[in-house]
């Protein structure tokens, strides 16, 4: 354990100032989408909507980050990194004042359509971002230790803002489940996202070479389109199962259990705290079993626990489920994306990445709103066997293509230099 921890912090110290800069970034995103997270359903339906309009609102960001995902690519290596990192965050900025300063259905519309165009701008910037600031040495690191962060930062957001609607509901005096709450409480997300802005004035604008022409998309996907299917197949296969289930769990929570806010937010939070230390993990696991291995132990070990979510009326079992399925299912999500950027040439990258968008956004596109009527019809249990077999079937598909039949690598724990 002694030399794994001294690998682990002699990669971290490898970082560059450009990547540290971003971990900063993605800290603070991090707080403010904790708070967001939690707090989205409850105030779209303490304005009077039901949950099939949620739905809806849920899956336009997702909708419209798949339709421009390749443009986004193209658009981040023609213009460099940090001008598409502003662009996307000043859209999802103002999106968020939007929501909450005009709540009427066309305008929650439409932020949610610019929380898209900005999210898929900024998301598809970041994994061919983090590939040119590292070496191949601590790249898996780096991954992972931005994962960790953020996720870690979202347990902050979900703990404290699990408190907020109580806070501003005694200076308002209205009721902490009333929308004014909500809002003001949601209103910290869109001052954090404001503040995630500034550590990018201080990166490197050389995000793009001059000699560096950024591959057209469609011409780049499909003469990769061998290994991209193999790769981006069952991702989409667990986007779509994940769309259905994943953002309804606060409702989820609520409406099985009785829980209140206070205790979804810490529950949500601890979640992201156990997902954040699974993350920094992950990169010592990957060294040891190898990338694909260790997405289908991990990602195989989270279906019995969803099940026991989803079919055992027990709060305690059901907690536990919620965790360790969480950070199950997710300890292996930078290491899959490190292992799709390797595979890409460099002029590629731009394009993998928003491939790579697009089949998480597919998902989370369609599937919530599907999910909303049925829930409303016949409540979660068969948007969890729906789920759950989705889940299993991507599994499997990632052992046949890249596991079966492969030596396991021998880990490596030497220290460069």
């Amino acid at each position: 354990m002694g030399r794994v921890f001294q690998e682990y912090v002699y990669n971290v110290r490898k970082f560059s100032p450009p990547a540290r800069l971003y971990l900063v970034v993605s800290t603070l995103q991090g707080i403010g989408g904790g708070i967001f997270q939690l707090f989205f359903n409850f105030y779209i339906i303490s304005l009077g909507y039901r949950e099939d309009f949620l739905g809806v609102l849920i899956s336009i960001p997702s909708l419209v980050a798949l339709m421009v995902a390749l443009f986004a690519g193209y658009l981040s290596d023609l213009i460099g990194r940090k001008r598409a990192f502003f662009g996307g965050g000043a859209l999802m900025v103002f999106s968020q004042l939007i929501m909450l300063l005009v709540p009427t259905p066309l305008m929650l519309i439409l932020s949610r359509v610019l929380s898209g165009l900005g999210n898929s701008l900024f998301s598809v910037t970041a994994s061919p971002f983090l590939m040119e600031q590292s070496t191949e040495s601590e790249r898996t690191y780096l991954f992972s230790f931005n994962s960790g962060i953020s996720t870690v930062s979202s347990f902050a957001g979900n703990f404290v803002g699990g408190m907020l609607p109580a806070f501003f509901a005694l200076r308002l005096g209205v009721s902490p489940q009333s929308s004014s709450a909500y809002a003001w409480s949601m209103g910290v997300t869109t001052v954090l996202m404001g503040l995630s802005l500034i550590p990018l004035v201080f990166l490197r604008s050389d995000g793009r070479r001059a000699d560096r022409k950024p591959a057209m998309p469609f011409r780049s996907a499909w003469e990769q389109r061998g290994i991209m299917t193999k790769l981006l197949l069952p991702s989409l296969i667990i986007s779509v199962g994940a769309g259905l289930l994943i953002p309804f769990m606060n409702l989820f929570f609520r409406s099985r259990f009785m829980m209140s806010d206070g205790a979804i937010g810490q529950l949500f939070g601890f979640g992201a705290l156990g997902m954040g230390i699974a993350f920094l993990v992950a990169p010592v696991l990957a060294e040891r079993w190898g990338k694909a291995r260790m997405v289908v132990i991990t990602q195989g070990l989270s279906v019995p626990f969803l099940i026991i979510l989803g079919f055992v009326p027990n709060l305690p079992l059901a907690i536990l489920a919620y965790l360790v399925r969480m950070a199950l299912m997710n300890l292996s999500s930078p290491v899959y994306q490190t292992l799709v950027m390797e595979e890409v040439d460099e002029n590629s990258r731009g394009m993998a990445a928003s491939l790579y968008s697009m089949i998480w956004n597919f998902g989370r596109a369609i599937s919530p709103s599907v999910s909303g009527p049925i829930q409303v019809a016949y409540g979660f249990n068969p948007i969890f066997v729906a789920t759950i077999v989705m889940y299993a079937l991507s599994v499997y598909l990632l052992y046949i293509w890249f596991v079966r039949g492969r030596t396991r690598p021998a880990p490596t724990w030497q220290l460069e230099g």
